[in-house]
């Protein structure tokens, strides 16, 4: 018979996030982040980042274009939010102080979503979009008149539309198309370029031309064709670029959702006892000490301690653990967990600031704030691509004004050179670079909260995606918190038959007085099985080996095998010959004994955890080379290593045992992820490539962690992985598809079919496409919020 004896000693949330917070209060205290405002493209990233970089007194800077956000290092103190602006404002950017997601005032405090940039295009595309279903209409005529597969359009619909393009393009370029304008003006003022740069050079250009075409019409008409004018592709680029961004803009909001949902959860209100009164007050005048009112069937509003009443409260919210938690005087609740059927009081422990939901929500945005290794190489790209692209403009429009009027003649040619170096810029536009990996980092980071695995950084999550070996440490990872009693056995030898119940009283009796874990559990199984203690004298506790007392005439020792060698003299071999050889298969011995008899036997074993056989087999599946680590006994180590199907284990391992064998694979050139709990897993932990901690474990081990298991979860740590895996696989589609698309879409712009099959790409197309390129993107890194893992 099995009976469990000692509960685990499950670690709060709270106190969990006090810990990291209190690292990251050191480690953090020179760094800040900052809303970043006219951020729109990867291109725009990497200026921002470089100018804030050459800033003295900074040491690095990360901008985040799917957050709209810049985390700022400096070497000393902050600086003034002034200096910063004087930097970037004069290539049309802006900083903001990031406001707190639950402090009085936010956004999310008073209920408003902040909309970013691109959202507030969407309300003016009203007026834009019937002028680039015009627009269209127009091209489309054109296109089939010149194929002579329609009639020539009438004479007064062609003269109205003649005067009424300009008019369109006119309000398209200097409505929303401002930024565009600016972006030329501070190219040509400084020579830096970003995305805004490629479009507005390609439309102030053809409104240029296709004013100048118009004004001079008469002038010009016996040099070039007159009737050829970019009205039509200055008001559908422009509009549908705008149209994309705002799409674009609105699809990564999505991606932030689960940031969004963990602030949803933050009460705005709660009721507090005041001068014997229930008042209900903003969550920001709570003071600690205050006493909360929880009534059923709502949010706990802050950290506290239960001071009366019983209730069940789900914390999945913050754990990821679906069964509810029974609550009563003298246990801790949390904000944002859902109260069920009891009224609960609540002594406030922690500020809202402090709260285990709000540190929570600390680190998931740092998480996704962070950059991951490829992410930086995509930025740097990004940075140069803009020139790039610039200079192939350059070369296309100077090609076909070398090459085409040989064939064309010069008005045709010079028209043709116009349209693919309009082309060539808008359709080469970063956007959807600098979006492939913070998009899916972000929605993955959110995927992993919402399952109760807290992922510290996105270099984290990237290097657990290359994982491909695990070490796992056994006690509290892969056995629980707690011991199991096997039972307690007398010797094969003894054929007396006498009653042991003097034994068990006995047995009770030493444990209870010992304050060792191991004793504590004997003692409670003993008490559970209703065994009566005798009263003993002289109890003697030594550590690390037993405890002794006497009982009626004789001393009594209670202990371990060495321990029984030291006081009866008898030696191991002659000691275990008195049991079954099965009774010494796995697990730890305890003998009860006097100085010359061995009289029983009580076997202990460590309780595995129920679901980590099926976790270790999910984990082989993904390709994992699977370890265990233990400081346990060779027989002890195997015996569980056996019964979960570990088919490499390390036992009799001390702290810096573990950390040789994380150097010893990581020779082999294997990228090795570390799971422990203990204070001896801390060595370990650091040098492994990832190292993952459960939520129940030391504190020293949580510090050490890239990758928190929320309610010390063993089931989480294979989804950790295969989100990892589909996180990363989604970053490479991501990259892939928009290397793929500039590298084909580029060359299709500037003209490299029209030889062999007279085709050209319009700018319009173009402008289409590239918006189309973006949003698919996000949408892509989207399909992770419901992924299965």
């Amino acid at each position: 018979m099995k009976l469990v004896l000692v509960e685990s000693v499950v670690k709060s949330p709270v106190h969990i996030f006090n810990i990291i917070n209190t690292d990251l209060a050191i480690t953090m205290s020179n760094i800040h982040t900052y809303k970043i405002k006219g951020m729109h493209c990867a291109s725009c990233v990497s200026l921002i980042q470089n100018k804030i970089k050459k800033i003295d007194g900074v040491e690095n800077c990360e901008v985040s274009l799917s957050s709209e956000k810049a985390t700022v290092t400096y070497t000393k103190e902050a600086l003034p939010i002034e200096t910063l602006n004087a930097t970037i404002e004069p290539f049309g950017y802006g900083v903001m102080e990031n406001m707190p997601t639950m402090v009085k005032g936010s956004a999310h405090e008073q209920g408003v979503e902040e909309k970013p940039s691109g959202l507030s295009v969407l309300s003016e595309m009203r007026f834009v979009v019937p002028m680039i279903i015009f627009s269209f209409f127009m091209m489309g005529w054109e296109v089939l008149q010149s194929n002579e597969l329609i009639k020539p359009m009438p004479t007064v619909f062609y003269e109205f539309a003649h005067h009424l393009m300009p008019i369109f393009a006119s309000f398209v370029l200097f409505g929303i198309g401002r930024k565009y304008i600016r972006a030329f003006v501070i190219f040509l003022k400084t020579g830096t370029a970003n995305m805004d740069t490629l479009v507005g050079i390609s439309t102030i250009v053809a409104f240029v031309y296709s004013f100048v075409v118009t004004a001079f019409e008469e002038v010009l008409a016996p040099y070039i064709d007159v009737h050829s004018n970019f009205y039509d592709v200055v008001i559908v680029v422009i509009g549908l670029i705008a149209l994309g961004q705002g799409l674009e803009a609105r699809a990564r909001r999505k991606t932030n959702e689960a940031l969004q949902k963990l602030a949803e959860l933050a009460s705005k209100f709660a009721i507090v006892e005041r001068n014997g009164q229930e008042v209900e007050v903003p969550i920001e005048q709570i003071v600690i000490g205050d006493i909360v009112i929880v009534k059923p069937n709502e949010r706990v509003p802050i950290d506290g301690l239960v001071v009366s009443g019983n209730s069940s409260i789900d914390e999945s919210n913050l754990t990821g653990e679906s069964i509810p938690n029974d609550k009563k005087e003298g246990d801790t609740v949390f904000a944002g967990t859902q109260n069920f059927q009891g009224v609960l009081r609540v002594r406030v422990e922690k500020d809202v600031k402090d709260t285990a939901l709000s540190q929570i929500m600390t680190i998931v945005e740092n998480a996704q704030n962070s950059k991951a290794p490829i992410e930086r190489i995509a930025d740097k790209i990004s940075g140069i691509f803009v020139y790039v692209v610039i200079v192939v403009a350059v070369i296309t429009f100077g090609a076909w004004l070398i090459f085409g009027p040989e064939t064309l003649g010069f008005s045709k040619a010079f028209a043709l050179a116009l349209s693919s170096t309009m082309a060539v810029l808008v359709i080469a536009c970063p956007c959807s670079l600098g979006l492939a990996t913070p998009t899916a980092i972000i929605t993955g980071v959110g995927a992993g909260a919402r399952r109760g695995i807290l992922i510290k950084n996105a270099e984290s999550l990237e290097k657990l995606a290359k994982v491909n070996a695990i070490v796992f440490d056994k006690t509290g990872t892969l056995t629980e918190n707690k011991l199991s009693i096997e039972g307690m056995f007398s010797p094969d030898t003894d054929l007396s038959g006498d009653d042991t119940a003097w034994k068990n009283a006995l047995s009770y009796s030493l444990t209870k007085a010992s304050r060792h874990p191991i004793s504590q559990s004997v003692a409670r199984w003993f008490s559970d099985a209703n065994v009566q203690p005798v009263n003993v004298t002289n109890l003697t506790e030594s550590a690390g080996k037993g405890v002794s007392a006497a009982y009626q005439e004789g001393t009594y020792y209670l202990g371990s095998l060495s321990y029984a060698v030291l006081t009866t003299g008898l030696s191991e071999e002659v000691i275990r010959a008195e049991f079954s050889p099965e009774r010494f298969e796995s697990g730890r011995e305890l003998y009860l004994f006097t100085d010359a008899e061995i009289l029983s036997l009580i076997k202990i074993h460590d309780t595995i955890k129920i679901t980590a056989k099926a976790e270790i087999a999910r984990l082989k599946q993904l390709g994992l080379r699977v370890i265990m680590a233990t400081g346990d006994q060779q027989k002890t180590g195997e015996s569980v290593a056996r019964e979960l199907g570990i088919d490499e284990v390390f036992t009799d391992v001390k702290p810096e045992g573990k950390l040789d064998i994380i150097k010893n694979l990581q020779s082999k050139g294997l990228v090795v992820a570390m799971i422990g709990d203990g204070v001896n897993d801390s060595p370990a932990l650091t040098q492994a490539d990832v190292a993952i901690s459960m939520s129940d474990g030391s504190d020293i081990a949580i510090e050490s962690s890239d990758i928190i298991l929320l309610h010390g979860d063993i089931e989480k740590v294979a989804q950790a992985v295969s989100l990892a895996k589909k996180t990363h696989k989604t970053i490479w589609q991501n990259l892939i598809w928009s290397f793929g698309y500039n590298s084909v879409g580029i060359p299709i712009a500037a003209g490299i079919l029209f030889p062999f099959y007279g085709w050209l790409l319009s700018p319009a197309i173009a402008g289409a496409i590239m918006a189309f390129e973006s949003i698919t993107v996000v949408l892509n890194s989207l399909r992770l919020k419901n992924t299965k893992l």
